[in-house]
């Protein structure tokens, strides 16, 4: 798929532009499997994607996304490299644990947003150049000057986590939102939750989505930490169900489990999910270093993450006959 480039001396990662052209191949190439549709447009104008593999009127649904927070950008290129080698997988007749591709999916459907916030990510990409619109780029140069410090634009942007209006979308979710753990009270690079619950295009893209499809299973990536994160204060079978799931990708993944939510900042889609929707639902955090991760590393992230969307479908398959 994409080869890294270079913008201004430094390697960039996987862009809202690359994936824009890989998702138009994957819908020409896989036209028999595969529906691309857009859910609604961000605040510059880029229009958040989603990636259905399956049939919409399937009984059982997974849902995957990345990239909501902007520089973690790598989560995108790697939901697009699960995508396009479970493709090449369900094209060529493939089996996995004994399963064939097209049993996996048989009657399921895996929709995946692989850039939940294009604009955050362009921004951590390519500072105020990333975007396109006048007053939108006047209003995250009020937030540099005001936090930026001694740093320069080049690295105060880099770091850049939230969307183009200064919400960190994974605090703009309905689960504890009042008491979101995070200090900022104002438009950020990071942290701040928004004037309330859902505030944000994106987010209500997400709660959307996952209102009309009665997911089974989300997984939600982010970086960094190599961590799974499964627990919101759930009980019962829907603690026991999500706990099961998380040693499941655990297992796959090589990364380590983490049920201690009171220490989280809480009003992320997971917390959302689980909280209010009921459906097991995980963070996975990907890689070591800082974040954005240095694009060196993708390789072996793809490699710890290669059979998660396998694994989702397989728990789905076994339970049927549990």
């Amino acid at each position: 798929m994409y080869t890294w480039k270079a913008h201004k001396g430094r390697v960039l990662g996987y862009t809202y532009e690359n994936m824009q052209t890989d998702l138009a191949i994957f819908a020409e190439i896989f036209s028999e499997y595969v529906q691309v549709q857009s859910l609604g447009m961000s605040a510059d104008f880029r229009s958040i994607d989603c990636l259905r593999i399956g049939k919409q009127n399937a009984q059982e649904k997974v849902f995957i996304f990345g990239g909501i927070h902007g520089r973690e950008y790598m989560t995108s290129q790697l939901i697009m490299e699960q995508a396009v080698k479970f493709l090449l997988h369900l094209k060529q007749s493939d089996v996995y644990q004994g399963i064939s591709y097209g049993t996996l999916l048989e009657n399921r459907a895996v929709y995946a947003i692989p850039m939940a916030n294009p604009d955050g990510v362009s921004i951590s990409q390519f500072g105020l150049e990333g975007i396109r619109n006048r007053e939108l780029r006047k209003d995250l140069q009020k937030i540099a000057d005001r936090e930026r410090e001694n740093l320069s634009y080049k690295s105060y942007f880099r770091k850049w986590k939230a969307n183009a209006k200064g919400v960190d979308l994974n605090r703009n979710f309905p689960a504890e939102w009042g008491k979101c753990k995070t200090g900022k009270e104002t438009v950020s690079s990071e942290g701040y939750r928004g004037k309330y619950p859902e505030s944000e295009r994106e987010t209500q893209i997400l709660t959307q989505l996952t209102r009309e499809n009665s997911f089974q299973r989300t997984i939600s990536y982010h970086s960094s930490g190599q961590v799974i994160y499964w627990n919101f204060g759930q009980e019962g079978n829907l603690k026991a169900v999500t706990k099961a799931f998380a040693r499941r990708i655990s297992n796959a993944t090589g990364y380590a489990l983490d049920g201690n939510f009171k220490i989280l900042a809480g009003a992320g889609y997971k917390d959302w999910a689980l909280q209010s929707m009921g459906i097991p639902s995980l963070t996975v955090e990907i890689g070591k270093q800082d974040s954005p991760l240095p694009w060196r590393c993708f390789e072996k992230v793809y490699q710890e993450n290669r059979n998660v969307w396998e694994e989702v479908l397989l728990e789905l398959e076994e339970s049927e006959f549990t």
